[in-house]
């Protein structure tokens, strides 16, 4: 009920913004005020240093429609602007790893220890699962998605054991993915007394901010043990749910020094729009049995108004690459820097190979990953689709040596407007691990037009 009123005060505002911006056009001096200052706005867009593609968008709405235009920039850059103070507050904390915000890649290269790769979603749930069984001091989890289902029932319960043996619990979920579930979610927590945090909830009141998500998914178990990847929890993830057919996606779980790094990212994000503070230092373990590992790096891709710190992990790797690159996405609308990078990878005759699902979940943004996939086969980039249903994985490997894993999808949404958790891994055996199992179950995509539709809505991809 709550949900449904929150959406449809939300939408109510948007139809009322239409209806205003269309009334109040017809009247000559209100369209020549706006025709003003939709020309004052377009001439700040385009001196700005926000993503091209973003200028692109925003001042074919101001010159198409400039009242409504202006009133939707007004908004969405109120909204970048608070995301991009937050941004500065983070860059000002001190980290105790090494500031992992500081570089393209996050992080000093930390050792990690027992790196496990994870096919699919089941293995690495369970294997998350029967870590929380055996906690004893703290869990950190954070997931973008929480929803009701027989993986929600079995993870939970396993949360609630652990709290019932003392073992200090924090959970950050995310106000707009877990939106359906949020009272259940702080019930059970409140219960249990497990300190969760919901992150940018949904207000009554249209802002550009509504857009900067958390999308990341992580967990750490101890100090000992951490979990990154691009699953969330629902029973499709681990296969109890196939309308989608098989859902495709895992990770990787790794124990070491490296395992701080995440605890901190994860103290981060769920400090960031809360007063009251939880520090990360008395939860840094920096457990290592040797004290070597392999190198192993943690990253965080935040909204900014200009760069993407996931854009430009991308292009310097993909620029860097000799041999191969290949890259599974659910949804690939890349930026012009990484299709660039991608493309010319391609022309000085690295093999470059990018899977993409044969299954889509949402149908709009499927015609425009369809239509960039058309253009990246054209300058000779390999695509394929993955042939059992959706692929939700986010994995990228260079030159069998290196792999990116994380919960950061190819497109605008994941490099400018969310919030993403990843890790880049220095290890040739995790690496052809991980290239098998990209280009397994795979079947090469014809690149058969499919109309206009993927063309027109690349204009609107920004928002997608």
């Amino acid at each position: 009920m709550v949900r449904a009123l929150r959406f449809g005060v939300l939408a109510a505002q948007v139809i009322l913004l239409v209806i205003a911006a269309f009334f109040f056009s017809r009247y000559h001096y209100v369209s020549i005020f706006f025709r003003g200052v939709s020309i004052v706005l377009c001439v700040i867009v385009l001196g700005s240093e926000m993503n091209d593609a973003y200028k692109a968008l925003y001042v074919f709405l101001l010159c198409i429609f400039p009242l409504f235009g202006s009133i939707v920039y007004a908004v969405m850059r109120l909204g970048k602007s608070r995301a991009e103070r937050k941004r500065r507050k983070i860059l000002r904390n001190e980290s105790k790893t090494g500031n992992y915000l500081a570089s393209e890649f996050g992080a000093e290269a930390l050792p990690a220890e027992d790196i496990c790769y994870f096919s699919c979603g089941k293995d690495f749930f369970d294997a998350l699962i029967e870590d929380v069984n055996k906690a004893k001091k703290f869990i950190l989890l954070q997931f973008y998605i929480v929803k009701e289902g027989l993986l929600y029932k079995k993870l939970f319960s396993a949360l609630q054991s652990a709290a019932d043996r003392g073992v200090q619990i924090f959970l950050l979920y995310d106000g707009f993915g877990s939106v359906q579930f949020e009272r259940k979610i702080n019930e059970f927590c409140e219960k249990c007394g497990i300190k969760c945090r919901c992150f940018n909830k949904i207000g009554l009141f249209l802002c550009g901010g509504v857009n900067n998500r958390n999308h990341s998914k992580s967990a750490v178990v101890d100090g000992v043990k951490g979990y990154v990847g691009g699953v969330n929890v629902g029973d499709e993830y681990v296969g109890e749910d196939m309308r989608y057919g098989m859902w495709k996606d895992g990770g990787i779980s790794y124990g070491g020094k490296a395992v701080d790094a995440l605890t901190e990212a994860f103290f981060k994000l769920y400090n960031l729009h809360c007063r009251k503070k939880e520090h990360a230092k008395r939860f840094l373990i920096a457990s290592s049995k040797s004290g070597e590992g392999v190198a192993l790096r943690t990253f965080v891709s935040e909204p900014t108004s200009g760069t993407s710190r996931q854009s430009e992990v991308y292009k310097t790797l993909i620029y860097n690459a000799k041999k191969s690159v290949s890259v599974c996405t659910p949804y690939l609308i890349p930026d012009d820097g990484v299709f660039s990078a991608l493309t010319a990878a391609a022309a000085r005759g690295v093999n470059v190979a990018v899977v993409i699902p044969a299954i889509p979940d949402k149908k709009t943004v499927y015609a425009v990953t369809l239509s960039a996939a058309q253009r990246l086969q054209k300058h000779g980039v390999k695509v394929y689709m993955y042939k059992r249903g959706f692929l939700h994985a986010k994995y990228t490997v260079i030159d069998g040596k290196y792999f990116i894993c994380g919960s950061g999808n190819l497109d605008y949404r994941s490099m400018y407007l969310h919030y993403e958790t990843g890790v880049f891994v220095k290890s040739a055996k995790i690496a052809r691990t991980a290239e098998r199992d990209m280009l397994s179950d795979v079947a090469r995509y014809g690149g058969e037009a499919r109309g206009i539709g993927g063309k027109f809505l690349k204009v609107f991809a920004p928002m997608m």
